[in-house]
């Protein structure tokens, strides 16, 4: 009886393990699928989220492309200046024109300036009754007033007479030397010289009052007269006419260019 009662109750005991045993099994297997389900589910999400990161790592980041391409660009323009096939850039003269002379003084791109002043890398050399010599670059050009691109140093163009009409005694009078028409006799150009030299003489024994007035009278007559003479004397002579080659020749246009002096 007693066996019978040992091999029974072993047996009971046996079958509530195994009955445990696949309880728990089958509790793990569905935690298993729970989760596979959700994974399969929530991986379309996780795809998305993984390539809009990954788009957002591709973009290139402007700073991070200028640090690369800073040296290639830097390289890239020093070829483009120094172009084999291109001709170098020509430099500019830094003094356009010469408006006019006023004793010591010259008027240049509007402002006055003297003997061994600066304009831009220009130098001025010397000023003289009728022209203006500047260094630049090395070379020495002279001016001629009203004359932008300069003449040669060996004097080529000559200024012509005298223009400008007597003016009472007293306060000074602006002269005006005549830059274009006939050629005309050295005699002449040596009296012209003399007398520019004269009134320059005259112009530096002037006291500050006058060379101010001298020179505030010569900006008025240049602002309204300067432009419209030169195209006054070019519409006259294209006209053929005795008028324009009597009245301008002998007299001489008050409105033509020229280069500018005092007389008292």
């Amino acid at each position: 009886m007693k066996l019978d009662y040992l091999k029974n109750n072993h047996s009971k005991n046996n079958k509530d393990i195994v009955s445990v045993g696949l309880l728990g099994i089958s509790a793990f297997m569905g935690v298993l699928i729970l989760i596979k389900v959700t994974g399969f589910f929530a991986a379309p999400a996780r795809a998305e989220n993984s390539v809009k990161k990954a788009v957002e790592l591709s973009k290139p980041d402007p700073n991070e492309m200028q640090k690369y391409f800073a040296k290639s660009r830097a390289i890239a323009d020093e070829l483009k200046k120094n172009n084999l096939f291109a001709p170098p850039t020509p430099k500019k003269h830094p003094v356009n024109n010469v408006l006019g002379i006023l004793g010591s003084e010259a008027l240049i791109n509007g402002k006055w300036y003297k003997t061994g002043d600066n304009v831009g890398d220009a130098k001025i050399v010397a000023i003289e009754p009728t022209q203006v010599r500047i260094e630049w670059d090395g070379n020495e050009k002279t001016f001629i007033p009203f004359d932008a691109k300069g003449a040669s140093p060996s004097g080529s163009r000559k200024p012509g007479g005298p223009a400008g009409k007597a003016g009472k005694q007293g306060s000074p009078q602006i002269v005006q030397v005549q830059q274009e028409g006939r050629p005309e006799g050295m005699g002449r150009f040596g009296g012209d010289m003399e007398r520019m030299r004269a009134m320059r003489e005259r112009f530096e024994n002037m006291s500050p009052e006058e060379r101010e007035r001298a020179r505030a009278e010569m900006r008025e007559r240049f602002g309204g007269r300067g432009s419209r003479g030169g195209r006054r004397s070019g519409g006259r002579g294209s006209r053929g006419g005795g008028r324009s080659g009597g009245d301008e020749e002998a007299g001489g246009d008050e409105d033509a260019g020229g280069s500018l002096a005092i007389r008292n």
